[in-house]
Formats: C-alpha cells, structure tokens, sequence
C-alpha cells in the first residue's frame, strides 16, 4: 500500500533522487528493489502533484517533469539549476503566490530522500530560494494555515489511482512540513496555534482511519507538526515533558522516528491544552 511506501521513504537517505543510491543509512537498510521503487514513486509524483493555482502571480516552472527538456538533463545540479526563480520575480510575488509555488517546485519531493523530515527540508530549501523567501515573509504561516484548513485527509476517493492518493497524502504533509519550521511558527498568534492544534488533532484522527494511504510516516508528520505548534505556544506542561524524554526531543527536532507511546503524549498534551488545563 503506498502508506507503507510512503512511511519507509521516510528512512532513507539519499542525497540526489535523480541519481544512483550512494548511501543509506546502516540501522535502516532496506532491500534495493524497494529504495529503487521509492525513488520512482517520489519522482513521477513531483511530475503529477496536483496544486490548486488560485493565485494569479505564483510562478510556472519553464522546465517541468515529463517534459523532453527534463529529460535532458543528466544531472540533478542542472534540475536545480532551471528551478531557480528570478530574484526580481520573488521579491514583487505575493506570498499567496509564493506558497503555490514552493508547493508545485519540481524537486519539493527530494525532502522524503533524506534520514530525517527536518534534514530533508533544510537540503531542499538550501537548493530552492523560493523557500528561503517564503520563510521570510511574516504572513507565510497565515496562507499556509488557510491552506492546510482546507485540506481534508478524508476527501480521498475510491475510484482514485494508487498514485492519485499517494499525490494527495503528499500535499498534506508538505504543507504540515512547511508549517512545522520554526521561522514559521514563530509568526502565528496564540489564537492561530489553538486553531491550527485543533486541525491537527482532527486530521490526525483521520490519517488514523486511513492509514492504508498516509501510513506511520503520514500520521508522525502530522504529530511533528502539532508538538512544534505546542512548543511555540510555550505549553508548561509539554515543556515539562521534553525535558524528561529524550525520545520526544529527537522527534521534535528531527521529525525522525517516533513510537506510538511519543504520538499519543503529543496528542493527549495538545487536547490539554485547548482544554484549558
């Protein structure tokens, strides 16, 4: 199922997807077939991921997946390279605009080829600007939470192709990983916390009940999310518990690996919260 897809791209690391497998890490090697498989599925996905173009100035990508011109190239340097946005056009786009764009970059999908979600991001936004100048705009977190209410884990059909759904469970956690740094976070308002907790804790529920198609990894990014989202609201309690579980730590800071008993602590504490305890 592409759950379970999904959930062991998340434990790889490899440097380029477009390239030949260098290293992987050694507690988590997997057969080769299945990293290869991986590999395909991540880019036929950034070639396929579906965005929703509401906004007039986001930027259309001159050389797209599954074009003959992305055929071409030999490299992933020169993938990057011709996805590079104008300085110019970055600086006059709205940041509307500029979440569409950073969520349909051709190469946002070579965050899943990475150890850890976090690692994977600081390696795409350090290849793509328009990362770097979304991360400064002040308003970023606000369109990213209008965006992400927006989105419903459940509204995957059942007459949708295997790749259809993995495209979809992708586009929510890319906006959960975006949402999830801090330079984000830090601009939200206690009142956006609180309501970005409660949909967290709602598509969370969901991803439970689907875990056929967003699998452990789709579940743990939403959870990463919402422990992020705790820290920023300076919760006492939660505080109080990362300093006692260093399993909790390594989550947050990473997004790497947590077990069931981490995601419940997570959840339960969140749920404390917005209950006013």
């Amino acid at each position: 199922m592409f759950g379970d897809i999904l959930e062991s791209g998340w434990m790889i690391g490899i440097n380029k997807v477009t390239r030949s497998v260098k290293s992987i890490c050694p507690a988590h090697r997997i057969v080769r077939v299945v990293i290869l498989s991986i590999i395909l599925l991540t880019l036929i996905s950034c070639a396929q991921q579906p965005v929703d173009y509401n906004s007039t100035d986001a930027y259309d990508f001159p050389v797209k997946p599954g074009t003959e011109a992305w055929r071409d190239f030999t490299n992933h340097d020169e993938m990057v390279k011709a996805c590079e946005i104008p300085e110019s056009i970055l600086h006059n786009m709205s940041t509307a605009g500029l979440v569409v764009t950073v969520l349909s970059y051709p190469l946002l999908g070579d965050m899943r080829t990475y150890n850890s979600i976090q690692q994977g991001f600081d390696a795409v936004a350090a290849q793509f600007n328009g990362i770097l100048w979304l991360l400064n705009r002040k308003d970023a977190g606000t369109e990213l939470l209008a965006r992400y209410r927006n989105m419903e884990p459940a509204a995957i059909k059942d007459n949708w192709t295997l790749l259809q759904k993995g495209d979809y469970a992708m586009g929510i956690a890319d906006i959960e990983i975006l949402l999830a740094q801090y330079t984000i976070l830090d601009d939200l308002t206690q009142a956006q916390l609180q309501g970005l907790l409660k949909e967290t804790i709602a598509k969370y529920h969901v991803k439970q009940e689907y875990a056929e198609i967003y699998g452990q990894s789709g579940q743990a990014c939403t959870a990463w999310l919402t422990g992020r989202a705790l820290q920023q609201a300076s919760y006492a309690p939660f505080e109080q518990r990362i300093q006692q579980d260093i399993s909790l730590q390594n989550f947050l800071s990473t997004g790497f690996y947590a077990n069931d008993l981490v995601l419940s602590e997570i959840f339960s504490q969140a749920q404390q919260l917005l209950s006013g305890r």
